[in-house]
């Protein structure tokens, strides 16, 4: 069996993602081996990630016969939500050793700038991702899709910031730069200390500097888990106030690309269009 969990799998991208991995595992590089593909589609409340799930299946193609949908209540905003969902899959997939494909999708982008705003975006964005991908195993072989923008492109910062970014080394290095980011926003301090006044997209550059640092750790450790990072591009969905240029179903496409397809070996990169694009462009 091939496990997948996709947070924020009731809508939007998500709900793109899942129906296309369903679609697209059976002629896929990681579902050649004819393995009965799982999804768990994580949703802040069950009954939105049931009444998805219905929806996907009476839309899927024949030849995702061999797929399940199953709803798993994920809210990644909820420390006990992520505990709870890590222990249901846990026990329910005890013989499996962990998930196969991990796929962080769930975010958010508020309204405004201000220290409230920079703290919630960066609690969901940032910090929530890491904590699920530390709470749910991911077993050798598999792989986290870490869901990103071309907002979280290294440019636009003062060359301090920049720097610091480029030279992160451990997660605790990237911690640091949320941490003074909070800070010299809550005092006043942003356009002198080289930030820039975007919440949502600082906080995708961290998370695309993280998924480098892990994608290290996986394999100073001798773990064989291909770590990458991608932009979905502008998606016509309720984030973006229906202003995207992409349907669901093409956004979808590079994180499934991450997930299912034969990426010769790369990983810890940041992709889009579903190829290998540069984080740092000046």
């Amino acid at each position: 069996m091939t496990i997948a969990l996709v947070t924020g799998g009731n809508r939007g991208i998500g709900y793109g993602i899942v129906r296309r991995l369903a679609n697209e595992y059976p002629s896929s590089a990681v579902g050649a081996s004819g393995s009965p593909l799982t999804i768990l589609l994580g949703s802040r409340t069950l009954d939105n990630g049931q009444k998805a799930r219905d929806s996907i299946l009476s839309e899927l193609a024949s030849s995702a016969a061999k797929v399940t949908i199953t709803p798993l209540q994920l809210d990644i905003s909820d420390p006990e939500s992520i505990k709870r969902a890590s222990a249901e899959i846990q026990s329910r997939y005890a013989d499996q050793g962990g998930i196969d494909v991990l796929i962080n999708n769930a975010g958010i982008a508020l309204d405004g700038f201000d220290a409230d705003v920079i703290r919630n975006t960066m609690a969901t964005n940032y910090h929530a991702t890491k904590h699920v991908i530390k709470s749910i195993p991911v077993r050798d072989g598999g792989r986290i899709v870490n869901v990103a923008s071309m907002a979280g492109i290294l440019r636009g910062y003062g060359p301090e910031v920049t720097q610091r970014f480029l030279d992160a080394k451990t997660e605790a290095d990237v911690d640091a730069i949320v941490a003074d980011y909070e800070a010299d926003v809550r005092n006043g301090h942003c356009q002198d200390k080289g930030w820039k006044s975007a919440a949502y997209s600082t906080s995708k550059c961290a998370l695309i500097a993280y998924t480098r640092i892990l994608d290290a750790d996986y394999k100073k450790a001798g773990k064989n888990v291909a770590v990458n990072a991608c932009c979905p591009g502008y998606v016509n969905t309720d984030m973006t106030k229906g202003r995207g240029v992409k349907s669901i179903d093409e956004g979808a496409a590079t994180p499934v690309h991450l997930a299912l397809q034969d990426l010769k070996g790369v990983t810890g990169e940041f992709w889009e269009n579903s190829s290998v694009s540069k984080w740092h462009q000046q």
